[in-house]
C-alpha cells in the first residue's frame, strides 16, 4: 500500500503542477483596423483624427523621422481615437509621410499629406 501511495501522490502533484501552466492561457488573434488610410491637411497648423480598432498593444509612429507630424496617443491597447497633429508648413510643394500603425504581426499604414503653402507658390 505504501508503494502505491509513494507512486500515486507524486504523480498527482506533478499533474497539478503542470496544469497550472496550461489551464487558462488562450491566444487571442490580433485585430487591427483604421478608419481611413489617408489624411490631407492644409499648410496651416491642424489636427484630424482616425479611429484605430485593436485588441492588442499597438503603436502609431511616423516613419523616417517625420518630425512635422505627431500621433496622440502613440500607443494603445484597445480601440481608440488617435489624433494626428501637423505643424505649419511654408514649402512650395506638398509633403507626405506615413504613420505606421503596428500591432504584433499586423501593420496598417496611414498616409499623411500636407499641402503646399499658397503664399509660397
Amino acid at each position: 500500500m505504501r508503494k502505491v501511495a509513494a507512486i500515486i501522490i507524486p504523480a498527482l502533484l506533478i499533474g497539478l503542477f503542470a496544469a497550472q501552466f496550461t489551464a487558462c492561457e488562450k491566444y487571442v488573434l490580433p485585430e487591427l483596423e483604421i478608419s481611413t488610410d489617408t489624411l490631407i491637411f492644409s499648410a496651416q497648423i491642424d489636427s484630424q483624427s482616425v479611429f484605430v480598432h485593436t485588441n492588442t498593444i499597438t503603436t502609431a509612429l511616423p516613419e523616417n523621422n517625420a518630425a512635422w507630424l505627431h500621433a496622440d496617443p502613440q500607443w494603445m491597447d484597445e480601440s481608440t481615437e488617435v489624433f494626428i497633429h501637423v505643424g505649419h508648413y511654408v514649402g512650395s510643394t506638398q509633403r507626405t509621410a506615413v504613420i505606421a500603425v503596428k500591432s504584433e504581426s499586423l501593420q496598417k499604414n496611414l498616409v499623411v499629406i500636407q499641402k503646399a503653402d499658397p503664399d509660397s507658390l
